[in-house]
Parts: structure tokens; sequence; C-alpha cells
């Protein structure tokens, strides 16, 4: 059956929206790898062996300020270039305005959409912000535990890494570092990703599965994104009094059940809200249905709508 305008607005949306979350995704990942190795070149002028215990530490000490600013160099640096992208999103959603009948005022960004972008970008900031902070802690304390433990360098260097990009740390085996710098350039290669990534795993003996800075980063930069746009959405639909939504988006081989029942489907708010809240199932994030959608790493949307503009089947009738 051919796709109706809501549909087809809805996959305008995801295609451009997705498509910015893996570019933002890959500029993160990037940005780590470079964190790594600064913070590696640092911490590698503390011998956890050598000096006195009272030395060692200190040394450990004084290295978590430089931490910090490291992390503010490189990974926070990036998530404020890829927040202030989030008016595209913006953008793209009031494109698919324009096919809607409503007035001529509502389909332009207005002070007040300005405003609310703004907010919301500032809100979207502070996640990220925290766990920057929270890996800062954690590096800083690798070094000195390893201080107080006289832990070899080469041991240390290596859970920093691992602390740091996980499985995709760098390597100075030449191999590893190729199938790194493959999974890192390539994340639209998905079947040649999964590969490398299983032989780093199998070969390499590293922990994909791990609690590593770039694992929550890229989660963070995913769900960031898709979260500001449903928050926008929302509230664009709130000021022009559009109550009804339909669940737009593409279906893959892994989307949950939640997106699988509802995608195409048109609900009002309430209904949304009890559906959501009166289910579960793996991966359903905590939170407002229309900023988590069906869980982490989410790619559908809730497309406003009229009742008035759809027919009895759920299709859009003014094609």
């Amino acid at each position: 059956m051919a796709k109706d305008l809501l549909e087809k607005l809805g996959d305008y949306r995801q295609v451009r929206v997705t498509d910015l979350s893996d570019t933002q995704v890959e500029r993160l990942q990037k940005s780590l790898q470079e964190l790594e190795n600064l913070v590696i070149a640092e911490a590698s002028k503390i011998d956890p062996k050598r000096g006195s215990l009272k030395l060692r530490t200190t040394l450990a000490l004084q290295l978590r300020p430089k931490l910090k600013q490291l992390i503010e160099q490189t990974y926070l640096t990036t998530v404020q270039t890829n927040i202030a992208e989030y008016d595209k999103s913006a953008s793209w959603l009031l494109a698919t305005f324009k096919e809607y009948p409503i007035p001529k005022e509502f389909k332009e960004i207005t002070e007040l959409d300005l405003t609310t972008i703004q907010q919301l970008k500032r809100g979207a900031y502070l996640p990220f912000e925290d766990l920057g902070n929270e890996f800062a802690n954690e590096l800083a304390q690798e070094v000195y535990n390893s201080t107080l433990t006289g832990k070899p360098t080469e041991q240390m260097i290596a859970d920093l890494r691992g602390k740091i990009n996980g499985v995709y740390q760098s390597s100075n085996d030449e191999e590893a570092q190729e199938l790194v710098d493959f999974i890192t350039n390539n994340p639209d290669k998905a079947e040649e990703v999964k590969t490398a990534t299983e032989r780093l795993n199998t070969i390499y003996g590293r922990d994909r599965l791990g609690n590593n800075f770039r694992r929550y980063a890229t989660q963070l930069v995913q769900d960031s994104l898709m979260g500001f746009d449903g928050q926008f959405a929302k509230y664009r639909a709130d000021e022009l009094g559009l109550t009804s939504y339909k669940y737009t988006g593409t279906i893959i081989r892994d989307s949950r059940p939640f997106c699988r029942a509802n995608v195409n489907k048109v609900f009002t708010e309430e209904q949304i809200r009890d559906t959501w809240s009166s289910q579960t199932w793996k991966g359903k994030a905590q939170g407002d249905p229309f900023i988590v959608r069906g869980g982490y790493n989410c790619r559908h949307h809730w497309q406003p709508t009229n009742p008035d503009w759809v027919d009895s089947e759920g299709n859009y009738k003014l094609d």
C-alpha cells in the first residue's frame, strides 16, 4: 500500500535526524580517541613503582584537574558542536508543518520557538557534562589506585584506555589498530563493523560490554538528539492545539515490540500515555513517551496531526 503524506513526513524526519545522529556519533567517538591519546600521554609521566608513595600519590592527585581539562577540550567541545546542530532538527519538523492546513505563521520559526530551542539545548548539555565529570573522577581514581598498589605502568595504561573506549581502545598492535580505525570511521557499514568488533573480542580479548566512557556517551548522543526532536515536536503541537499523533518511522530487524505494534497508527495524547505506561518491553526507558518513544536508541517519531485530517483507516485525507 502506498504511503500517505503523514508517513512520508515521518520518514522525512527520520532519515534526516538519523543521518545527523550518525554524524554526531562519529564526531563524538573521534573526540574520545583523541582524549584517550592525551590522557595516556599525561598518565605515562607517572610510574606507579618509582619514587616514594607520597610522591606518587601527590602526582596522581595533581593529575585530576588536568584530566578534567582534557575532557573539556575534547569531549565537551564536541558535545557543544553537536548540540548547536539541534536547530536542524527543529527546521525539519517545521518543514513537515508546511504541508499542513494550518495558519502560515505556524509554519515558520517564531521568536518563542527560538527561546524554547535555546532552553532545550541548555538542558541537553547537562547530562553530557555530568557524564564527563563522572569519568574524569573515574580516570583520576584509576591513576591514584595504581600508585597505591604499585600496578605496572603498562597495566595502568591499558586500564585507562579500557575505561575511555572499551573494546575500541587504541593499540600498539597494527592489526588491532586497523580494526579500531575501521570501526570508528565506518559507522554506516553495520555488518563489516560487527565482524571487526567480533575479531577485537575474540582475537584481542576485549570486553565490549564494559562500562566505558564511549559506551555511555554514544548512547547519550543518540538519545539526546531524538529527545530534543520529540520535545520540540510536542511543544509545537501544543502551540497549535494538536492532540493526536501518528507514530512514524521504519521497522528494522531489531525494532522493539512497542514500535512494531504501533508504527503508522494514530493516537490521542491520552492514548499514547495510557498505552506506553501500561506495557513493558526490553529496552524501555524511563521518562515521557514523547521524548523516549520506544526506548534507548529508538529512531521513531510522534508526528503531530489532527483527527479531522485522518480517515477511518488512519490515512491522511489531505494528500
